[in-house]
């Protein structure tokens, strides 16, 4: 990146997707010592962020972890320390007849590789008249999801989570929501006990009177209602994180206001929370990241200005200031 040679280490649950990209670099004619794969655990990303001969390092992974490394590096003014930390992301649908396209709109953002992206819609803010209209619509798409693994045949539209131990925390997320006084309106189903796949649930918070602010990494939608846009856009504010947002809506000047008020980095108007182009900044505010976008725009910061004023001959006078001599 910007001539700095990279060691690249992916996470550990998933160390052959990142042995494939490194063999891709490497098909594509960069140079092996430009690009080194490090396989292992939380241990061996502690020993590669400490190392003293590292220029900087650029983490996707977990709030938890990001902060961790934001005070590690507080007192390495000279490394660069780009940090991706996910979100909790809202979609609003305000304002629009098109109740079928908004529910797609939703469900692509909510449940595409079963919700396990950074810009992956965690929240579904929703006018209050057409609240049960559109999560009727998308209860229907949400029956017919299949889910299964990647080689199925018909093709799944969603995988598993990542492996079982996620499986367990998203159910225990679901039941927590559930105790806090979140009215479900899908529950989240896991078909086989054993294996970690789950079907997309979706809980209504509006009456919760504490909602966690957290960034469930799977098919969990929450449902807030409201009838006044101020207030919606107050809710999608309500977070730590700041990634990504969207509004679905008919109404230009609404998205004006949108745009001009939410505090995200990502912000889309009829198009979903993920699918972001590497050819635009990627990154978010608050507990999403530190204000170093990611894609093609990390170019900048892995590298430095440097300043040069020069002429072919030295010419110099100091002009006033001296004696007569």
């Amino acid at each position: 990146i910007a001539g700095n040679a990279v060691v690249f280490k992916p996470s550990e649950k998933t160390p052959a997707t990142g042995a494939f990209l490194v063999e891709c670099y490497r098909a594509a004619g960069v140079p092996e010592d430009c690009i080194r794969l490090l396989v292992g655990g939380p241990a061996e990303g502690k020993a590669l962020a400490a190392h003293p001969d590292i220029d900087g390092l650029l983490f996707t992974g977990s709030a938890q972890t990001g902060l961790a490394l934001n005070r590690a590096f507080a007192e390495k003014p000279e490394k660069i320390l780009a940090l991706e930390m996910g979100g909790n992301n809202p979609i609003m649908v305000w304002d629009t007849p098109d109740l079928h396209t908004a529910a797609v709109l939703v469900v692509q953002s909510a449940f595409t590789t079963a919700g396990q992206r950074c810009t992956a819609a965690r929240r579904l803010i929703v006018q209050e008249r057409l609240a049960q209209p559109l999560l009727d619509t998308i209860e229907r798409m949400i029956a017919r999801i299949i889910v299964d693994e990647p080689h199925a045949n018909p093709a799944p539209f969603m995988g598993p989570v990542i492996d079982n131990q996620a499986a367990d925390q998203l159910t225990e997320s679901f039941l927590e929501l559930l105790m806090r006084g979140g009215r479900p309106i899908r529950h989240l189903e896991r078909p086989v006990d054993t294996l970690p796949f789950l079907r997309p649930a979706m809980i209504d918070v509006t009456d919760m009177a504490e909602r966690p602010d957290l960034e469930l990494f799977g098919p969990i939608l929450q449902v807030f209602r409201t009838d006044d846009f101020d207030a919606a856009i107050a809710e999608a504010n309500n977070t730590r994180y700041g990634l990504s947002a969207a509004l679905i809506s008919q109404t230009p000047a609404l998205y004006d206001r949108f745009w001009a008020n939410i505090r995200a980095g990502i912000v889309n108007w009829n198009k979903p929370t993920n699918g972001a182009s590497s050819g635009a900044p990627f990154g978010g505010v608050g507990w999403s990241g530190n204000h170093r976008p990611s894609a093609y725009y990390a170019a900048d910061y892995c590298a430095y200005p440097v300043v040069s004023s020069e002429s072919e001959s030295a010419r110099a006078s100091i002009g006033i200031g001296l004696r007569d001599g």
